[in-house]
């Protein structure tokens, strides 16, 4: 009679471990399907990994558990019959930061020199040392296997014919090993070289519809090129009588009436697939004003366009002493970027310098110094030094003595690339 027992008590033991094996084999292929889906095949292949090693725990467990209680007497009548495990969920989690996840995975094999290139965005003859550059060869292959650079900036005479340019930005970008910002800048309205059908100007749009409308002409002329970043549009307020530089370009002098206006131009750019670069903060008339005071004037502007999700922010070269008393151009100025615009305003997208080659920053800067102070201000691209390859060399320097860490580094390097992939996961 025990005999027969004991062979009942193997088989539902058998029964338990199968129907747990069976359990598990018919979620494994359902988390494969959702994580096909969500991640595409190498997201598949981790999770799908990580999920069989569970799954062959939860066994192994089972198992042994049924092979000790066989080896152990069998319990007396008055005992309970033995219960079936607790099901547990060993399903995978899908990541709440994929994007996130696919980031960390690519920098992890990128050398400190590699990211260190990564911050600067450089014109092409910076790049090439040519005159002017109006292709892509060895020469452009050759300087982005040595500086891997994290964005080029093209201008008018870079701009022969449509297909030229498109001709060269897609060989610069089969050259380089890492994605690229490529960038010009196109405004509504403006005189352009870019083969862009003319808009209304800025000043001219008073409403969203038209200004979506009009950066929806430039981004998708832009895109066409393999353009993906444009370094507009003016988020600056300006009166009829105030600086010329701005006049026609901004889209008023009232914060509030022009908030709307920027952001409806930055989704415009940024849903057809072009980075916008809102320029440039923390405008040109804060001077001596208070951050209480910007934050009821400019700074409306900029809260609304981060809240609608702007990629980059320019920060410009001229100082606002109502902001940082020392007087330190706002690009190279901690208290402006980190403070203000990353601490007060929220903004964790990516920061952009402005021309650190301008007058207001070479009279009191080498390039290296400037490309420092700007990192350790808080700001994620170096845009167009002075000298690129010093401003280089001086950063890499600044890490070896210790006056940049390689987690900063890094920190910025994350922001730049959830904006690169951004549409990849997306996708």
């Amino acid at each position: 009679m025990k005999d027969e027992e004991i062979k009942r008590e193997k088989r539902r033991r058998r029964r338990i471990r199968n129907q747990i094996f069976a359990y598990f084999v018919i979620v494994l292929f359902g988390v494969a399907v959702l994580a096909g889906l969500y991640f595409g095949v190498n997201g598949v292949i981790r999770y799908l990994k990580n999920y069989n090693d569970k799954v062959s725990e939860v066994i192994a467990e089972a198992e042994s558990s049924a092979a000790a209680e066989l080896e152990s007497e069998l319990p007396q009548e008055q005992s309970e019959p033995p219960t079936v495990p607790e099901e547990k969920d060993y399903t995978p989690k899908l990541s709440d930061d994929p994007l996130g996840e696919l980031v960390d995975k690519l920098l992890q094999d990128m050398s400190v020199e590699e990211m260190v290139a990564g911050m600067f965005m450089v014109t092409p003859e910076a790049l090439t040392g040519v005159q002017t550059v109006v292709q892509a060869g060895d020469g452009t292959k050759d300087a982005l296997a040595e500086k891997p650079v994290g964005g080029i900036v093209y201008s008018a005479k870079n701009f022969k014919s449509k297909e030229q340019f498109q001709e060269m930005l897609e060989n610069t970008k089969g050259f380089s090993k890492y994605p690229l910002f490529m960038a010009v800048t196109a405004e509504c309205g403006t005189e352009s070289s870019f083969g862009i059908a003319d808009t209304k100007k800025a000043s001219e749009l008073t409403d969203t519809d038209a200004a979506g409308e009009a950066y929806t002409v430039v981004a998708q002329t832009l895109a066409s090129y393999g353009i993906n970043m444009d370094f507009a549009p003016v988020a600056e307020i300006v009166s009829s009588d105030g600086d010329s530089s701005l006049q026609g370009r901004t889209f008023g002098s009232d914060a509030a009436a022009v908030a709307p206006l920027v952001s409806a131009s930055v989704q415009a750019l940024q849903e057809n697939g072009v980075s916008a670069v809102i320029q440039k903060f923390p405008g040109a008339g804060t001077g001596q004003k208070s951050l209480e005071e910007l934050k009821n004037s400019e700074f409306i502007i900029y809260e609304a366009a981060i809240l609608n999700g702007a990629d980059c922010i320019m920060v410009s070269n001229m100082s606002s002493k109502g902001l940082d008393a020392s007087g330190t151009p706002n690009a190279l100025s901690g208290a402006v970027i980190t403070d203000v615009l990353r601490g007060s305003l929220g903004f964790d997208g990516v920061v952009i310098t402005d021309a650190l080659d301008e007058e207001s920053i070479t009279q009191g800067y080498t390039p290296a110094e400037a490309a420092v102070a700007a990192i350790t201000a808080g700001a994620d691209v170096l845009y167009r030094t002075a000298d690129f390859d010093e401003a280089y060399a001086g950063v890499l320097q600044a890490i070896e003595d210790g006056k940049i860490t390689k987690e900063r580094i890094r920190e910025s390097l994350v922001r730049i690339y959830r904006v690169k992939y951004q549409d990849t996961v997306l996708e």
